[in-house]
């Protein structure tokens, strides 16, 4: 049975020096996405032979698996987290598996597992150079929000630090209101609990974020941190709905200022909520990276 631990802030350099070497872009490979949301999915990890393997719960409380990350031998690996869930008397799965994985696990055991895709979980991945210029006439929407915005607002964009996070976290809440209150859905109390993480950990979780100051106030942000050496993860963005082209701008500086030194940039799943499949599918991703779930064929 492999020994698995919570993961602490302390972990960060362990195991960011396992995704630093990663050549997958998807979102689960993020030590903030992995920390600021362990409450939910009660996330554990261990390092054992020169793999990195992760634990959790879904939230239909089933027990799951992530890809194990080395550079040893993957079919040991994968054996080692199949007897791990035989001996804790599971069903064995493993989540947010993207073709490229399962392609991997073919070659080393060959038939021996199903490969399903979820829509839900696809993440939206996008030139760098698209989200900063917007250029073409399928941007001309953007480019008119943003002129807009431009006209009716003062503003200025600057790097988030720990004198405006104060500003963040009560943008944040109103936010919520708009949205009912922070404590009306289970989704919104989770998040709210992951936003405080990230604001309260900022600087060891190695975040990088900017925000917008509109008319004297801080109201609208992002932040997030790299995945990849060319990609680039968005973890979150907020504005509020009556700053006019807000999201759109914070969108399109961000990109500019954090993100201009990547190739791509991943902006996560849709999560199957449609006005944000509608939001991500307007940036028109250059890739739509597929997940999906794999489970052992006798199972």
């Amino acid at each position: 049975m492999l020994h698995f631990s919570p993961v602490t802030i302390d972990d960060r350099e362990t195991i960011q020096a396992f995704f630093y070497k990663s050549v997958f872009r998807n979102c689960d490979f993020s030590f903030s996405n992995i920390f600021n949301w362990k409450h939910l999915y009660n996330t554990t990890f261990v390092v054992e032979e020169g793999f990195l393997y992760f634990r959790f719960q879904t939230l239909e409380d089933l027990p799951g698996y992530l890809f194990p990350l080395g550079e040893g031998n993957l079919q040991q690996a994968i054996e080692r987290m199949l007897q791990d869930a035989e001996d804790r008397g599971v069903e064995f799965r493993l989540y947010s598996i993207t073709q490229k994985m399962f392609d991997l696990i073919e070659q080393c055991m060959p038939g021996q597992f199903i490969f399903t895709t979820e829509r839900d979980w696809f993440e939206y991945i996008y030139l760098s150079d698209d989200l900063i210029s917007l250029a073409g006439k399928k941007y001309q929407a953007k480019r008119n929000h943003i002129h807009k915005f431009k006209r009716t607002y003062q503003w200025e964009y600057l790097p988030i630090t720990r004198d405006i996070v104060p500003d963040c976290m009560r943008l944040y809440d109103r936010w919520c209101k708009e949205h009912g209150g922070c404590y009306t859905e289970q989704s919104l109390i989770e998040e709210r609990i992951a936003t405080q993480k990230a604001f309260e950990y900022y600087e060891p979780l190695g975040l990088i974020g900017g925000a917008l100051r509109i008319n004297g106030e801080i109201l609208a942000y992002s932040y997030g941190q790299a995945l990849t050496k060319d990609t680039f993860g968005v973890h979150a963005e907020k504005s509020l709905y009556d700053i006019d082209g807000g999201f759109t701008m914070i969108n399109q500086q961000f990109a500019e200022h954090n993100c201009a030194d990547y190739l791509y940039i991943n902006r996560e799943e849709d999560l199957g909520i449609e006005p944000l499949r509608q939001a991500k599918t307007s940036y028109h991703p250059a890739i739509l990276l597929e997940k999906g779930l794999v489970r052992k064929k006798d199972s």
